[in-house]
């Protein structure tokens, strides 16, 4: 999976090229780990722009972000979801976990 990713002021965001669905979870599951662990970046932001779905791998790939990010201190939030992906959350009731910004600007903005 082509997972662009960006660094603004020690903010990572991450810009997934298709859907949190299949092997692309685990992808982004090793290049968090490669940037907590070699950038020391604790802070996350994933620009869902162009995810239309989210499998329970990708699910599971978000909340472990999450877990990863909390744990170190650092904070995860979600930018640019659709409508399906929003509605994704709301049905597995994941929606309270994560702070959705309607894009990558507000996101940026309301981080600590």
């Amino acid at each position: 999976m082509p997972l662009k990713f960006d660094e603004y002021n020690n903010v990572c965001v991450l810009t997934p090229d298709a859907d949190l669905a299949g092997a692309e979870p685990q992808h982004l599951r090793k290049v968090v780990e490669e940037l907590v662990d070699h950038r020391q970046l604790i802070d996350f932001v994933v620009d869902c722009e162009k995810v239309g779905f989210i499998d329970s791998e990708g699910l599971e790939a978000l909340l472990w972000m999450k877990r990863k990010a909390e744990d170190l201190f650092g904070q995860l939030k979600l930018a640019n979801l659709d409508e399906n992906c929003r509605k994704i959350l709301e049905i597995t009731r994941l929606e309270a976990r994560f702070e959705n910004c309607p894009d990558l600007a507000t996101a940026l903005k309301n981080m600590r």
